[in-house]
């Protein structure tokens, strides 16, 4: 009697052993809000506000939130179904193929590895702010000896560590909200800034709808994170509570992101802000409290290294998960009695070590090039999420499934197909400005050679892939 052919669910859920369950819901909340909010809020938001003036700043974020929304529903539908760590490499192989679950997994771990890279970058700024006469390489060497260490603790203790430091950061997301609507008002004895800046430097749109597109990987850079709710899918205690995780994330995200992005405007005029500071802490330098811009700068520094952690956590399950499949050295799925993946740890923690180079080149002019990268291999990567629930769906019904059993669902074919155009318009505005289209030529050769170089490999050593019943 032959075997029961396996359904799609039960071949992906096969993949997801070896990490232990026991990360609580609110911390799972607060490693997708902690990992997003960061530099791409206290610090290139001023790349962003300067690039694109008070109204395409606001635009810029908007769209970034809503194409993030997009992806993140598609994210939910497969994550809830099929609630393992290290999902998105695992999506990708089974519901599009081994060669684009192995260049996306590949391509996740680049990218999660260069944000380490950034974050660490941005400390490194921050650093050399405070104590002119320090060495930004010692700062890059100290931080990447800090998360290393963060990150060999047991992912109990760590989900507790990232819920008070994610925590932390929201509130001092509410005091600048709070303080900045103060002086916006006049509250407190001080005269009333108002909303001047929105329209005395140029307007609200100074340099155009061409503003905002030049902006785009900036602002789009600044939500990504939000897909590490799927990497704390296998580990996240209740697996019902998975959909409200991710809605909760990103909503919380888009919140915090246009309201901050609001009160910034009011208080800073577009064209003062720079990538060689943080834009929060030059609103309180201009209002003469210099004190008050040193713990701007604290909180930013904190900021970064804990949206760093974030990604350092990310970045080592998706080298694990990539191990597993059989597509990376299998030593790389091995964990310690903690639960912990050693040793995808370490070699994520020395790729992250690539931020060096801002040794010989410009901090800032660094930073911008990474988080361009970043954004274009996002692109690419939340394109093949929409696609991955397209096809999981479409299969889903096929193998004789009910829509209604669905934890999560989304409205289908909407929201993956409009997800898949939005990614391709995002890339049709980044290949017209110059700057941002560096990165589209680095990102897409290297992607194209990864795919390919696995088919070829594959069809030389006769692989079968392991996801397909023969």
């Amino acid at each position: 009697m032959s075997e029961k052919k396996k359904t799609s669910i039960e071949r992906v859920m096969e993949t997801g052993s070896g990490l232990q369950r026991t990360m609580k819901t609110k911390d799972a909340i607060m490693v997708g809000v902690g990992g997003t909010l960061g530099t791409g809020l206290f610090l290139s938001s001023g790349d962003v506000l300067s690039g694109a003036g008070p109204g395409g700043a606001i635009v810029a974020y908007l769209i970034g939130g809503f194409i993030i929304w997009l992806m993140t529903a598609c994210l939910g539908e497969l994550c809830s179904a099929m609630p393992i760590a290290g999902s998105i490499q695992a999506y990708a192989t089974e519901f599009i193929n081994p060669a684009m679950g192995f260049t996306i997994g590949w391509v996740n771990w680049i990218g999660a590895a260069l944000t380490i890279t950034a974050q660490i970058v941005a400390s490194a700024i921050i650093m050399t702010n405070l104590i002119p006469s320090t060495s930004a390489t010692l700062w890059i060497v100290v931080f990447a000896v800090l998360l290393l260490g963060a990150n060999l603790i047991s992912v109990q203790k760590y989900g507790n560590i990232s819920f008070w430091c994610s925590s932390l950061k929201l509130v001092l997301v509410a005091a600048f909200i709070i303080v900045g609507l103060a002086m916006i008002l006049g509250l407190g004895g001080g005269e009333a800034v108002g909303l001047s800046n929105y329209t005395s430097h140029g307007g609200l749109f100074p340099v155009g709808l061409a503003g905002v597109g030049s902006v785009m990987l900036s602002a789009f850079y600044a939500f990504g994170g939000t897909e590490m709710i799927a990497a704390t899918a296998g580990e996240i205690e209740k697996e019902k509570d998975i959909p409200k995780a991710v809605n909760w994330t990103v909503f919380l995200l888009i919140g915090v992101y246009i309201a901050c992005t609001c009160v910034l405007i009011a208080l800073l005029p577009w064209d003062q802000a720079d990538l060689k500071g943080s834009p929060f802490a030059y609103v309180f330098q201009f209002a003469g409290l210099n004190g008050a811009a040193v713990v701007i700068n604290i909180i930013v520094l904190t900021s970064a290294l804990t949206s760093g952690n974030y990604f350092v956590y990310a970045c080592t399950r998706y080298l694990w998960s990539l191990s597993k499949f059989g597509q990376a050295p299998k030593f790389c799925s091995k964990t310690s009695k903690n639960g912990v993946p050693v040793y995808a740890l370490t070699i994520s923690m020395i790729f992250a070590l690539f931020g060096i180079i801002s040794e010989f080149v410009a901090e800032d002019t660094v930073y911008l090039f990474l988080i361009y990268l970043i954004g274009g291999g996002n692109i690419f990567m939340y394109t093949v999420i929409c696609l991955c629930q397209f096809n999981f769906r479409k299969r889903f019904v096929a193998e004789g499934g009910d829509v209604r059993d669905l934890k999560y669902r989304v409205s289908y074919p909407l929201i993956p197909v409009l997800g898949m155009l939005a990614y391709i318009g995002i890339l049709v505005i980044t290949l017209l400005d110059p700057g941002e289209a560096k990165a589209i030529y680095i990102c897409a050769p290297c992607y194209f050679a990864i795919y390919v170089g696995f088919l070829i490999y594959t069809k030389k050593k006769n692989i079968k892939a392991v996801n397909i019943d023969m």
